[in-house]
């Protein structure tokens, strides 16, 4: 820029300016004027809330000025309008509405003395000038508070108006363009057909288009072209495989429980009822509902339960050392904060320990939260091996079609059995009452007895085809020789047992029971008798003791084809003789399981229920032992 003074007649100094230094002037000007107008234009904008305030508030006060009435100081609430505008000690309030200069608040971010300045030197927060006008202008235009959009029911707006009423096709275009508009831009020209077919192929499909469906969407000339592509799209099957990948993510799904041992599960039943859900647009209402409580539904389907899984997807530990109740919580609460931020897009975490600082959820909230999820019947432990308890049968539909028929069958066999009982009744009930007779007169002890071990090394004595004293089988460690409740007994240390060999043959179709005195040193798990085999998946029976409970299981597979029960009070008492007993009706079904203690039957609770195979196994029967790590220290 060249500037030039001359003095003129009229004696005052004029400043002259070459064409370059008055374009500078003017360029200068008009770079100027967009920065003051934006100044202005801020300063005029009304101050919105949760946009502007809000984050200020959360990030620099709510910790010691929020929700959390424990962490609350000076009596001061920030996060309320109330709170705000309450008086203080010192008569003042932290915000006048309309009055910023009278404001504490105002008077305490602006302060230069340390000692009263907010927030704090030494909390590590400062803020802005910038922020510190947002406080001021929000304050001045009234102070309003307003709830967190996620809080607020939605309400369809109005459509804005736009210049160009002829481009938008649809309501969601107004909104676009109205945007565009406002900052003085103009929509992209339409893309070729070639790049909407494979744009729309990937949000849609994750998936390209083949060259077949782009071939078919170039020949489509005809109105409506645009809408069809679509539509064929959204019947595809891939369509709620896309759509659903994110949920997955959401929900945590995996086919592994997630700890060290990360076991496998089988998962992917809830996985295709979500993929599904996308497919035959399931309302999202119905779609919420039966993930977390379709089996609590009236008549729930199959589906519905399978939908639950949701609940179900969280890890599971079978470390060594973890201690199952620690690991039960956390089952629970994983169940509670991955509910709340699927469902309401929210963290509700940091209510497990105290109220929360930034969210309306107190502690007390978290746990009546928690209290719903808290009813599963699952272990602490497990996944050890497959899915962990508690788990229904989810067969396909086809599989469902074959066991249909094939329960039909078995129907019509037992009817065909049941009539021709009823005809032989009578003849079967005189064959009854003369064997019995017979077998009375032999011996009253052998009536049903299939075998008897008395402990106490006394020899078989036959009496028909049931042999009463039955021979001890082979010793195996050093069990020693007590007195016991009737006659001798055998203490066992805890890696002595007897084996029995190929006796106490039972399947799953057969009524049989068993039992013996026992005299536990301990509440640790042990086993009275048992014919199971380990390495065929625990396929056998036994009677097991835990905890001063009685168990009882039937087993083809562990734990997916078994049936365990267990009595709800103790069984029990360490260093007391107790005699238990197990009785099975040979229906398949837990229920028809019953624990006799000192000769009356136990209250009872089901765990496992979904024996369908056979439980017959090769294993010898044992008396003081299941496995090497499940043996009996005590008497029998």
């Amino acid at each position: 820029m060249v500037l030039m003074l001359r003095k003129h007649a009229m004696k005052s100094p004029v400043l002259l300016l070459s064409w370059t230094a008055l374009s500078l002037l003017l360029l200068g000007v008009l770079l100027l004027s967009p920065v003051i107008g934006a100044e202005e234009a801020a300063a005029k904008r009304r101050v919105d809330f949760n946009r502007d305030v809000q984050p200020i508030l959360s990030d620099n006060c709510f910790a010691c000025h929020g929700f959390d009435a424990n962490k609350r100081q000076a009596g001061l609430r920030l996060d309320t309008s109330e709170g705000a505008r309450q008086r203080l000690a010192s008569g003042k309030a932290a915000i006048v509405p309309g009055k910023a200069e009278q404001s504490e608040l105002m008077q305490r971010v602006t302060t230069p003395h340390a000692a009263l300045q907010m927030p704090p030197a030494d909390g590590g927060k400062k803020l802005t000038k910038a922020q510190i006008e947002t406080l001021r202008r929000w304050i001045e235009q009234g102070g309003e508070y307003a709830a967190h959009w996620s809080f607020v029911p939605p309400k369809r707006p109005a459509l804005p108006p736009v210049k160009d009423e002829k481009w938008p096709l649809n309501p969601i275009d107004r909104f676009i363009l109205a945007r565009l508009e406002k900052e003085n831009l103009r929509p992209s020209s339409v893309a070729d057909r070639q790049t909407l077919i494979r744009r729309l192929s990937f949000d849609l499909t994750g998936l390209p288009p083949t060259v077949a469906e782009v071939e078919r969407f170039l020949a489509d000339k005809q109105p409506g072209a645009y809408e069809r592509l679509v539509d064929r799209l959204l019947a595809s099957p891939r369509y709620g495989e896309r759509m659903a990948l994110k949920w997955l993510d959401l929900a945590r799904y995996a086919d592994t429980h997630g700890y060290h041992i990360d076991s496998h599960r089988d998962m992917w039943r809830w996985r295709d009822w979500v993929i599904e859900a996308f497919n035959r647009n399931l309302p999202y209402d119905r779609f919420a509902i039966e993930q977390i409580a379709g089996d609590l539904l009236p008549q729930a389907t199959l589906d519905q339960k399978i939908a639950t899984g949701f609940n179900r997807n969280h890890p599971i530990n079978f470390e060594g050392g973890a201690i199952p109740e620690e690991y039960q919580t956390a089952y629970v609460m994983d169940r509670v904060d991955t509910t709340a931020t699927a469902f309401m897009g929210l963290t509700v975490s940091c209510a497990k320990c105290h109220d929360h600082k930034y969210d309306p959820i107190t502690q007390k909230d978290y746990y009546r939260f928690y209290a719903f999820f808290n009813n599963i019947k699952e272990k602490g432990l497990d996944g050890q091996k497959g899915n962990a308890a508690p788990f229904i049968k989810a067969p396909l539909p086809g599989q469902q079609e074959q066991l249909d028929a094939t329960g039909k069958k078995i129907a019509d066999i037992e009817l065909a059995m049941k009539t021709r009982s009823a005809e032989t009744a009578p003849a079967q009930a005189a064959w009854q009452a003369t064997a019995l007779e017979t077998l009375q007169k032999s011996s009253a002890l052998t009536s049903g007895l299939a075998a008897h071990y008395g402990l106490d090394e006394k020899s078989a004595r036959h009496t028909h085809d049931v042999t009463y004293m039955q021979p001890l089988g082979v010793f195996s460690g050093k069990p020693e020789r007590v007195t016991g409740q009737f006659g001798e007994a055998v203490q066992f240390d805890g890696s002595s047992y007897i084996a029995l060999g190929d006796a106490l043959d039972f399947d799953r179709s057969d009524k049989f029971s068993y039992g013996a005195w026992v005299k536990p040193t301990g509440r640790e798990a042990m086993t009275v008798l048992s014919r199971m085999d380990d390495n065929a998946g625990n396929r056998g029976w036994d009677m097991y003791l835990s905890e001063g409970k009685a168990f009882v299981h039937l087993i083809h597979q562990w734990q997916n084809n078994a049936i365990r029960v267990n009595t709800k009070m103790a069984a029990y008492e360490p260093n007391q003789w107790t005699h238990l007993l197990a009785t099975y009706d040979g229906s398949g079904k837990a229920k028809g399981i019953k624990i006799y203690v000192n000769g009356k039957p136990a209250e009872i609770e089901i765990t496992h229920d979904t024996l369908t195979d056979t439980i017959r196994t090769s294993a010898p029967a044992h008396i003081g032992r299941r496995n090497p790590e499940r043996g009996v220290q005590g008497n029998h």
